[in-house]
């Protein structure tokens, strides 16, 4: 067990180089620091590997060591050229840099550690995650150090077993696979304590990225309310990948909300990376990053200023490029088997359903294990708007929420199986998003809308 703690430990320090890397490609190093800056380069890290291993994948290398290493390695040394040309700016409020504090860090430390106790013992037991992602890892962790990393026992439709959904994204499995090299080992009970990891790095962006708009302990209540919440936690070891796709987007939605709050563009870009991370992880993605660029295209017109339209084009048509090897490969290999595509004469077929996917998604909101998050933010940004105060934020954040929910809920309604079993069976993990998200701008809905108003808060 010491052994399997500190091989994920070292993997997650060998990610550092290429978060970083991103960090100050971005522009967005200068945000934090301390030990906050330690923990953003290492989720920064993991969502590039998930994002940029994969093509690596197809051109035949492994997600081993000294893969993740070189690439990391190349991406700092890029980072380091671009971040020394940049110009010096002037820093707002929104850019001093912020750290993390004894009570922050005690908040995010202590479920996330009772978490992890728990988590080191349970085995990787869902069907899904022992057919899908954990084979995946295996078959890739066994297939050599540098090269040989798709073979005919992972993809082939010849295989004796191969993984069930071969047509799903492979981010995860590649890193996973990484972080068993860093074991040594299938240590599998061990490699999935990176589904905690993600909590941890949600937690320590929403410090870092809120901080200059919420004070101490407003954003500390908000974070123990995100980070116990029952069905987050649950899920969070339940071996599916809804958790770590929540903990990607609801980054990307507040990183990208930010740029568009007028914070800069390395807002946007670190954002992207983290869009282009939930696609490689879950192909819900595709539905939900759509949403949110199109409500932000849809925010810079509304409100005249179309000069900033070409960066967030050219954002979103990077996000969607990064899609683009993928779908490639599923195409070249005859992986198209999914039980969810789109079919418009199968929407129009089901367009009956929707009063009943919708319905079970509200009843799931006001469950307990929620905690009534979805609920708590829209009636926040309700607030807002009652109070008159902050209008573009709470109709930003109620149409958002409603696209992401007519998303998932289109989603549903494109199934080849029954569209009662598919919301029965997941709607509880794929609402995850969407509650995840609305539990990360609480905080900052809650005290704009009780609070006196006024700007930021100062760091």
């Amino acid at each position: 067990m010491t052994r399997g703690l500190a091989g994920v430990g070292f993997a997650l320090l060998g990610l550092l180089p290429l978060g970083v890397g991103i960090l100050l490609l971005t522009g967005a190093w200068r945000q934090s620091r301390g030990i906050l800056r330690l923990g953003l380069g290492v989720f920064t890290g993991i969502a590039g590997a998930i994002a940029v291993l994969p093509p690596l994948l197809y051109a035949g290398l492994s997600p081993s060591i000294p893969v993740v290493l070189v690439l990391g390695g190349s991406m700092l040394v890029l980072g380091l050229l671009i971040d020394s040309r940049r110009k010096p700016r002037r820093a707002g409020p929104e850019h001093r840099s912020v750290r993390l504090e004894l009570l922050p860090a005690f908040v995010i430390a202590i479920p996330l550690c009772l978490l992890a106790v728990v988590g080191v013992q349970k085995p990787v037991n869902r069907y899904d995650a022992f057919a899908n992602w954990a084979l995946k890892a295996k078959l890739l962790f066994y297939d050599g150090t540098f090269t040989g990393a798709l073979d005919d026992r992972l993809f082939a439709s010849g295989s004796v077993a191969p993984p069930v959904h071969r047509e799903y994204p492979i981010g995860l499995p590649a890193v996973e696979a990484y972080v068993l090299h860093g074991i040594g080992g299938e240590n599998l009970r061990v490699a999935h304590l990176l589904f905690v990891v993600f909590f941890g790095g949600l937690a320590l962006f929403v410090w870092a990225f809120l901080r200059p708009w919420v004070s101490a302990w407003p954003l500390a209540a908000g974070l123990s309310f995100l980070l116990w919440m029952p069905r987050a936690r649950s899920q969070g070891l339940s071996d599916y990948a809804d958790v770590p796709l929540a903990c990607f987007f609801a980054v990307a939605a507040l990183l990208i909300g930010l740029w568009l709050a007028g914070e800069g563009d390395d807002r946007l870009a670190l954002g992207s990376v983290f869009a282009a991370a939930s696609l490689a992880t879950k192909r819900e993605a595709i539905a939900f990053c759509a949403v949110l660029f199109v409500l932000a295209v849809v925010a810079l017109l509304v409100r005249g200023e179309r000069n900033r339209l070409r960066p967030l084009l050219l954002a979103g048509l990077a996000v969607a490029a990064s899609t683009v090897p993928w779908r490639v490969f599923v195409a070249a290999n005859g992986l198209e088997e999914g039980d969810v595509d789109l079919s418009l004469a199968r929407v129009r077929a089901q367009a009956d359903e929707l009063p009943f996917v919708l319905g079970q998604f509200g009843h799931l909101f006001f469950e307990s294990g929620y905690l009534g998050a979805v609920p708590l933010a829209a009636l926040a940004a309700l607030l807002l708007l009652a109070r008159g105060r902050d209008r573009q934020l709470a109709v930003g954040v109620l149409a958002l929420g409603m696209g992401l929910i007519a998303a998932l809920a289109f989603v549903y309604v494109t199934g080849d199986a029954s569209v009662h079993y598919l919301v029965r069976a997941s709607a509880h993990r794929t609402l995850m998003t969407p509650t995840l998200l609305a539990a990360v701008l609480l905080p900052l809905l809650v005290t704009r809308g009780l609070g006196p108003g006024g700007s930021r808060e100062g760091t």
